[in-house]
């Protein structure tokens, strides 16, 4: 039976029992408006809403899967059905707790992942598209780990260098000594090699070009020392411009734009090479008013727009393709092995794709079009021939009424 069952029949009750009892004290006002009252407190209870048992237990146990182990034991009542007050604040300051944890996790998830494919793709591949976010983690992990292996390798390689170039400076300080020649440009040498390395590789080889400049003035005034000893110094010098050359090489092998994380334009000359005696497609793709978006919002919010359109990019290519930045507000896509008509609807599908897309910024969603340019090279042209000729197309769009995609006219 329930409750509004066991009600009734209290209230069936009352209706039989209250004609009894007023015929006996019918004088007794206090009795009647006590009948009264009770009759009117029965009608209340029945027409408030009751939560059966099953249904508040199932409730109970449903809502405690979301609270930790102290909190979710507090949801259980008293004997007289109610649970605490201190309880009630206690669970409703978790609850709140948990909510403001929630939220502030669905802002921050999306702006790692974009974080952590970013560095990744800055230092080698970002993770695959359907990667978790532990995973992506861990991608990015194994990768600085690769690259700091190499920098640690080549960085033992440097110090080994430095401590057998010692005892030769220490011959030479001596030789000058017994000559009567003071060299202040040999303990200069010295004093810089005997510096920790500097983290920075270009600090790094900054300092060693350095040594090896001071070297070679001290070198000049051994005239007089034996060929054996000219030849050490020529030996160990050559070894400091083989390892100066190595850290300047590895400088130069960061061939992406810093800020998109896309090949920059060294990395597509050396594409473009690959390809020139090949046939493919070529588009140049600028943002529509770019120069409105940075006066109006800032540079930063710019800087937001750059890297997001990177990354659409990067997932309107092929493997086999290649988007560049190739300066300010410009990029470009190589179709590789492509004809006109599949480049130009891949072309305005990457266009469709920029116009719907909400590119989320610190001054709010912002909406973006691009104009796009799309040449078609053959082999035996020369690759500016074709870069013009996509160009000039890019040119019509924007003249045309920009967020289109012309194609360049055959010559």
């Amino acid at each position: 039976m329930n409750q509004t069952d066991i009600i009734n029949q209290v209230l069936e009750g009352m209706d039989d029992i209250r004609p009894i009892v007023l015929a006996a004290r019918p004088d007794d006002m206090a009795l009647r408006a006590t009948t009264r009252h009770m009759i009117s407190a029965l009608e209340r209870i029945k027409q408030a809403p009751s939560i059966p048992a099953p249904t508040y237990q199932w409730l109970c146990q449903l809502t405690s899967k979301l609270l930790d182990a102290e909190h979710g034991a507090l949801l259980k009542p008293n004997p007289d059905g109610l649970i605490p007050e201190a309880a009630q604040h206690s669970i409703q300051q978790h609850c709140e707790q948990r909510q403001m944890l929630l939220m502030q996790a669905l802002q921050d998830i999306p702006s790692t992942h974009f974080l952590l494919d970013q560095s990744s793709a800055m230092i080698g591949q970002k993770a695959a598209k359907d990667m978790a976010l532990q995973s992506r983690a861990r991608h990015l992990l194994k990768l600085l780990t690769e690259h700091l292996q190499h920098d640690k390798a080549l960085r033992q390689e440097v110090q080994q260098l430095i401590e057998d170039f010692t005892p030769s400076l220490s011959a030479i300080s001596d030789v000058l000594e017994q000559a009567g020649e003071d060299s202040p440009e040999l303990k200069h040498a010295q004093q810089l090699l005997a510096q920790a390395l500097p983290d920075n590789i270009e600090e790094a080889r900054i300092l060693l070009q350095r040594a090896h400049q001071s070297i070679l003035q001290a070198g000049n005034k051994l005239t007089s020392a034996t060929e054996k000893l000219h030849s050490t110094i020529q030996q160990q010098v050559e070894k400091l411009s083989s390892l100066s050359n190595k850290l300047e090489q590895a400088e130069s092998e960061a061939r992406n734009d810093p800020l998109t994380g896309l090949p920059n334009r060294r990395r597509l000359a050396e594409y473009l090479d690959q390809l020139e005696k090949s046939e493919f497609c070529f588009l140049i793709i600028d943002i529509d008013f770019f120069k409105q978006v940075n006066d109006t919002h800032g540079h930063d919010v710019g800087d937001e727009i750059l890297q997001q359109l990177g990354i659409i990019l990067q997932d309107h290519i092929r493997s086999t393709d290649l988007a560049a930045r190739i300066g300010g507000e410009e990029f470009c896509i190589v179709f590789a092995a492509a004809d006109v008509d599949t480049s130009l609807k891949l072309a305005d599908r990457l266009r469709q794709s920029v116009e719907a897309f909400p590119f989320n910024t610190q001054q709010g969603i912002l909406n973006i079009t691009t104009s796009i340019g799309l040449a078609e090279h053959r082999a035996g042209k020369a690759i500016g021939h074709t870069f013009k000729a996509a160009d000039k197309a890019l040119y019509v769009s924007k003249h045309n009424g920009r967020n289109q995609v012309s194609i360049a006219a055959c010559e």
